[in-house]
């Protein structure tokens, strides 16, 4: 039966696989399938320029928020090696890091996850803005467009569309990749020197201790909260396994579009299965009174 529980599991792999998509890609798909109702809900430009000021509002506030915690980061900094700095964020001015770095650490890791929501609901927008304009754009236009509605991400050069006779040399490309895999790499090294320096701090707050119990549990909710801030961020940004139950709607599907084909194909999608279990039944494992009349 454990053998037999194992076959049904790779059968079961075999006709509902996973595929790995990021959230993006999901929209991607997602809007493929979208067949407007009515002229004001296409996938055009005059799309793309209504989610363009909901886009623009909520990176404000998303940068407004980076702004801010990169400030108090610094000042955690320049306390954590001694350094001393006094400077102003809007509204509060900070001169002492006594009895307060602990609580800056703890506003910073709750303000990163607040940041990251609305920046997930902006990545959210962009993907259906670009799907818009990839598919829906000249496709002369689509690179200009790219740059102008997505100026702060568009890191490629413009490839040229109608000019067959022209196309990059293998100087200029490869100088690309190397830059292109350069940034990459100092991007991932500058993000896990950031992560090193928080984690340290948090543990020196800790380990300082200046409001006592108060400390332990606000370094402690830091680390858990910086934790959740990375997981989230790659539930939403990386590919993810996603379960393609294809094969179902397509059985769902035959008996109105191809019935003469539902038969054959019931039987190469859960005929392999069914005589499993049936040989299960015949050989005394599973009791023959307990086979469903489907």
């Amino acid at each position: 039966m454990a053998a037999y529980q194992l076959r049904e599991r790779r059968r079961f792999r075999k006709n509902f696989p996973l595929i790995w998509k990021t959230p993006g890609e999901i929209t991607h798909l997602d809007l493929e399938n979208y067949e407007p109702e009515g002229d004001d809900f296409k996938l055009d430009k005059k799309f793309v320029d209504d989610l363009l000021p909901a886009r623009d509002a909520a990176r404000t506030k998303a940068n407004r928020i980076i702004f801010v915690n990169m400030m108090i980061f610094a000042f955690l900094l320049t306390d954590y090696f001694s350094i001393g700095l006094k400077f102003s964020i809007p509204g509060v001015s900070v001169t002492d890091p006594k009895g307060v770095r602990d609580f800056l650490i703890f506003f910073v890791s709750i303000t990163g996850i607040y940041c990251l929501v609305i920046q997930n609901n902006i990545y959210t927008i962009e993907s259906a803005m670009k799907f818009s304009i990839l598919n829906n754009f000249p496709t002369e236009l689509r690179d200009i467009y790219i740059a102008k509605y997505f100026y702060f991400e568009n890191f490629p050069p413009p490839s040229p569309v109608q000019l067959p006779n022209i196309s990059y040399s293998r100087l200029y490309s490869n100088y690309f990749l190397v830059a292109s895999v350069t940034s990459l790499i100092l991007l991932f090294l500058y993000f896990s020197f950031y992560t090193a320096l928080y984690i340290t701090i948090a543990i020196d707050v800790w380990k300082s201790a200046r409001l006592g119990i108060w400390s332990y549990i606000i370094a402690a909710a830091s680390i858990t909260n910086g934790t959740l801030s990375m997981s989230y961020l790659i539930l939403t940004r990386m590919r993810m396994p996603y379960r393609d139950y294809t094969v179902f709607h397509e059985l769902q599907g035959l008996p109105e579009i191809a019935p003469s084909q539902l038969e054959r194909r019931r039987k190469e999608v859960h005929g392999e299965g069914v005589a499993d279990y049936l040989n299960l039944v015949e050989r005394g494992y599973i009791k023959s009174n307990s086979v469903s009349n489907g």
